[in-house]
Formats: C-alpha cells, structure tokens, sequence
C-alpha cells in the first residue's frame, strides 16, 4: 500500500525537509512475513518521520522489521536510518499498527529531498544484529606518541553517546545475511559496493578449510568481507559502521589507556602472532574466546579482557573495518566534536589488530593499517555501532 503525503512545513536550514514521503511495503524473501498499511509522515516542524505498518506471518513467528529510505523516489535505496525507535530492528509478534521513529535530521543534518521513499523490511526470527555495549557521551582522548606518526598529535575528543557491538560480527550472523538476499538486496548497499558486489554471493574464503571461515565455524568471525560488504551487512542489521573515533574510544575507554584491559599484554589476553592460543598463530578464536574461562583441550587459561565498556576481541584476533577513510595527518585538522573522518580517500582505517600480526599492532591508537575497500582479507573483519542513547 502507498501513500503520498505532501508537506508544506518549512524546517530550520539545518534540518532535514522532506517534500512529501512515499512509503511502501516489502516482505522477507521467503515472503512468509507480510507488511501492510504501510504508512509514513513527517512530523510538522521537526526533521522527525513517524512510519506506521501492519505486519503478519502465517506460524505467528517473531519478525524483525527493518527501515530503508530512497531519496530518489526509490531509483536507490541509498539512505540508511541510524536514529531509529519503536517497532524496529527488534524480535517482536506480529500484529498491527506498528510504528517506527526517524529522526532524519540527526543522520542527515542539512540535507534536503524532495521526494523520499520509505520501505519497511520484514524477515522473521530474531534480529541477527548482535549483543551491544553502550559507550556514554563525553570526552576521551585519542592518539599517541609512542606507536607511529599517524598517530599524533594526542588530543581530546568529544563523541555523542553511541552503542558498538559487543563481539566481532560472527560467521552465523553474516550467514543470516546471505540467507536473507542480503547480496541480492540494493537496499543495504551503498552505491559504490552494489557495483562491485556485482557477481558475489558470499564473502571470500567462505568455503576454504583452515581459515575457521564460513557457515561451519559459526562462533568465529566472519573474514574474507570487504568494506563494502560490512557496510551492508550493517544495514542489514539495522546499524552502520562506527567511525574510527568511536571504535577507539570503545576501545580504550576514557583514561587513555594502551589496551582495552590496561597497560601489559600476554598471550592469556589476546590472539596475536605466538600468543600461545590453542588455535596457533595461523587462524582466529571464537568471539569472546578471552573472558576469563579456563580452555582445557589443550589447557590454556585465558583472562577476561573486555574493553572498559565491555566490548571483547578490540585487540587481536581479527582487525576490523571502521568508516573512515585514511590520512594520515587527520588528526591535524579533524573536528573537535564527533569527527567523521576525511571526506575523501583511497583506503579505508582497519582497526584492532589480528592473529598474525605482533604485539605492536595491538594497541587501541593503532591507525597506520590500511586497506582498499574492496579488500578481501584472511585478517579483517568488523564489528557494528549505532548511535545512542
């Protein structure tokens, strides 16, 4: 069902102003859930769309809906909410009148349309978006003199509250993805990726024995993933990828420290080249594999090592993708305040270290590793955030 909705309410210049909305449904691919009544408005005044829907399956099973935008009357699916509430991006029973929150303005300050298109995605089950940590507003301070130029000057921070996802995205979670035509779906792409994903249908590795890859090692982190690929798998998941700043200060916490857990590292907290793990130094460890419990087959007793906000695996294991692109003099010049990264680039930051890599590529301020987007490698994978509260 559509409905167009013309809006004539002028907003403040730094606020989104949305025209008129359409507003469609869409089902899951195995077109078990069915969403109807699907109705959207911007809320007079404000940079803020309400969306209403009705949805039901056929079992009664839990669903998860999903909110993606086309901000050219739906040629592209190229607008992915962030500041989102209600019924989205949660387990939940069907039923009717459903609603969804947007807070357009807060993900797209500035930014006018004339015509956006709003479709509610539905699939069932739980959201395989994964656990998250919540790291409050507030200030922390980024960079350091001890580890590489590209890392200095030292300065403070400032980062609106935000959530980063508690472990690594998991094999079976990215599986979830493709099961759901996540590599068929425009949607969760952005333009450059839905180019390159042309022909794909699983990360790279997928299939390969001994990299602890693909739908067989479920517990363990998805790697062989592109940038573009963890960007769209972001939205799928309802979040996007957290900015480099955000991944530090998810890291490291507020009192600038070396690691996640402190100023010392051993094999007991980490998986880094000849740590000792019983997985070797030629392959990762399931997410969360250091928190503290005693591995007996063979022994090995690892130390709980979260990050101050209790995020897991933010040194070693394996590297992560952040949204920035790289420069390495940024810090010179990036905002005071929630700094995006540059505008512009040729490769994107990877964050955190990985399996083969020494301790010197362990610490929370490390940012002289780069790569391509289209980047497919044994060592990266990524973890999501969204923004808060």
């Amino acid at each position: 069902m559509c409905r167009n909705t013309a809006l004539g309410t002028a907003l403040p210049s730094a606020m989104l102003m949305i025209l008129s909305i359409t507003a469609i449904p869409a089902s899951a691919q195995n077109q078990s859930p069915v969403v109807s009544n699907v109705m959207a408005s911007q809320n007079p005044g404000t940079g803020q769309v309400t969306v209403t829907y009705d949805v039901s399956d056929a079992e009664g099973d839990q669903v998860t809906a999903r909110l993606i935008c086309s901000s050219n009357n739906g040629a592209d699916f190229d607008l992915l909410p962030v500041s989102v509430s209600g019924n989205v991006n949660i387990a939940m029973a069907p039923g009717p009148g459903k609603q969804i929150l947007w807070n357009a303005a807060a993900d797209y300050p500035g930014r006018y349309w004339s015509q956006v298109v709003a479709k509610v995605v539905v699939s069932q089950g739980p959201s395989s978006s994964g656990e998250m940590v919540f790291v409050p507003a507030g200030n922390f301070t980024m960079g350091s003199t001890n580890f590489g130029e590209c890392e200095y000057p030292i300065h403070t921070v400032y980062l609106d509250a935000f959530y980063i996802d508690k472990y690594e995205v998991t094999n079976a979670q990215f599986k979830a993805f493709i099961d759901a035509g996540g590599y068929t779906t425009q949607a969760y792409w952005s333009p450059a990726g839905w180019s390159w994903r042309f022909g794909r249908s699983e990360p790279a590795y997928w299939t390969s024995a001994g990299v602890n890859a693909g739908p067989g090692y479920p517990g363990f982190p998805v790697i062989g993933v592109s940038y573009y690929e963890a960007e769209a798998y972001a939205a799928f998941a309802g979040k996007r990828l957290p900015t480099e700043a955000e991944w530090e200060k998810g890291a490291r916490g507020t009192d600038a420290r070396t690691y996640p857990w402190g100023e010392a590292v051993d094999g007991g907290r980490a998986n880094y080249y000849d740590s000792g793990d019983p997985y070797g130094p030629g392959g990762s460890t399931p997410v969360g594999f250091y928190d503290g419990t005693l591995y007996t087959n063979p022994p090995f007793q690892t130390i709980d090592s979260p990050s101050p906000f209790g995020a897991y695996d933010m040194a070693g294991n394996v590297a992560e993708w952040v949204r920035d692109w790289y420069n390495c003099n940024y810090y010179n010049s990036s905002p005071a305040a929630n700094p995006p990264g540059p505008i512009s680039g040729s490769e994107r930051v990877v964050r955190g270290g990985m399996y083969n890599a020494p301790v010197s590529y362990m610490t929370s301020s490390k940012r002289n590793y780069v790569q391509v987007p289209h980047a497919q490698d044994t060592t990266i994978g990524f973890r999501c955030a969204r923004s808060g509260p």
